[in-house]
């Protein structure tokens, strides 16, 4: 039970039903399962999968799955998005916004140029001539759930 398929899908699960805050506590929790890793390992499956933090009030913050496939995810945080210009700004709740931008970043959307993020807020750069309801399909093809935030 050590391919690094089962390995990814151990590390997927674990993240989906616990609110893991360390790598320490997702390692221990692999090898408690049996998995035979160490925390090098550990962190290059994380960044293969993509997986972030986003904050916790319980625990500072917490491990979540991004993901750049077409099967609608949603972007957690995001309070608001707004069209400015050849822009789009996002809000996200405190903390959020970093990512939030990850998860937009990871997607490879060929509509944007480039993504800004700060604490709690997002620069979207959009490439020349797409229009606000470009940017808006783009994104609901990668995010459900966002309809209401335009």
């Amino acid at each position: 039970m050590n391919t690094k398929e089962e390995r990814h899908y151990k590390i997927v699960d674990i993240i989906q039903h616990q609110r893991i805050s360390r790598q320490e506590e997702l390692l221990e929790q692999l090898l408690s399962h049996g998995f035979s890793l160490t925390q090098a390992t550990l962190s290059r499956d994380l960044k293969e999968l993509k997986v972030g933090k986003v904050p916790d009030s319980e625990h500072g913050s917490i491990y979540f799955i991004s993901s750049n496939s077409n099967t609608n995810h949603e972007l957690h945080g995001v309070t608001a998005i707004e069209f400015v210009r050849d822009m789009v700004l996002v809000k996200c709740l405190r903390g959020y916004a970093g990512s939030v931008a990850a998860s937009i970043d990871s997607c490879e959307i060929n509509e944007i140029a480039g993504t800004i993020a700060g604490n709690d807020t997002i620069l979207i750069i959009l490439k020349d001539h797409i229009s606000f309801d470009d940017f808006r399909d783009a994104l609901l093809v990668h995010f459900s759930g966002i309809d209401y935030l335009f």
